[in-house]
């Protein structure tokens, strides 16, 4: 075992050795080869989650299964997705099928199979896209996730049947302005365990495009900052 991994005072639920995941400790990132997490959110990885699925929970899956709990849209129910390419925007598409919302996912015309493939309709971003969606939805969507913000999610909200429903992951002020709110993150052992549990079960696959060793973390971040990534880009350690 190495000596290097400790676990805290009255931590039992977890041991040094232990294959696990979790939340950064605040002040603390996990570009490295130890890192620091808070024992309410650290749990195992189930035999069936890769160590890529796993990173992939903490940040965007988690975003969009806290954001998909928040809404508490009844099966039926019309969802919007903006940015629906993205890490949090196919989580939200995946993990809205599993609960029979009918999701809407907006994003560029090269993503229009990973999206149908997530089992949203897609609708291509750009001029006209807000005509499009209406096509779809006459009568309005029931709620927004939101990866974009800026005036895509301003033209978003005028498709609402009702103000308000709106959780964003980019935009925390324009939301609030708009009646919503930013996704308020829980990051807790239970929560990560049951999306874990999912990926394991085979209900949900992580979309991952792309994973870089550590040594080429800073290629990772130029990816996901050049707003085009697919899905999620992890970074991973070679033992």
């Amino acid at each position: 075992m190495d000596q290097g991994l400790a676990v805290g005072d009255n931590v039992s639920h977890v041991a040094p050795g232990d294959r696990v995941f979790g939340a950064a400790a605040a002040g603390t990132g996990t570009f490295a080869e130890r890192v620091l997490l808070y024992s309410s959110s650290t749990t195992h990885i189930p035999d069936g989650v890769s160590d890529a699925q796993a990173a992939s929970i903490p940040v965007s899956i988690g975003t969009a299964y806290d954001a998909l709990d928040e809404l508490e849209l009844p099966a039926g129910s019309t969802l919007l997705v903006l940015g629906a390419g993205g890490g949090v925007g196919t989580a939200a598409c995946g993990l809205a099928a599993l609960r029979d919302v009918r999701t809407i996912g907006v994003a560029s015309n090269e993503k229009k199979e990973l999206v149908e493939k997530l089992r949203a309709t897609h609708i291509e971003k750009g001029d006209g896209w807000i005509e499009r969606v209406r096509e779809l939805a006459p009568e309005g969507v029931d709620a927004i996730i939101d990866a974009v913000g800026g005036e895509t999610l301003r033209d978003a909200s005028t498709l609402l049947r009702a103000p308000g429903a709106i959780r964003s992951a980019a935009d925390h002020q324009l939301a609030s302005d708009l009646g919503g709110s930013a996704v308020q993150r829980r990051r807790t052992t239970a929560i990560f365990a049951e999306i874990a549990e999912l990926i394991n079960r085979g209900s949900f696959s992580p979309v991952i495009s792309a994973s870089f060793d550590l040594a080429h973390a800073a290629e990772a971040v130029a990816v996901v900052e050049s707003g085009h990534a697919v899905g999620n880009v992890v970074i991973t350690r070679d033992e």
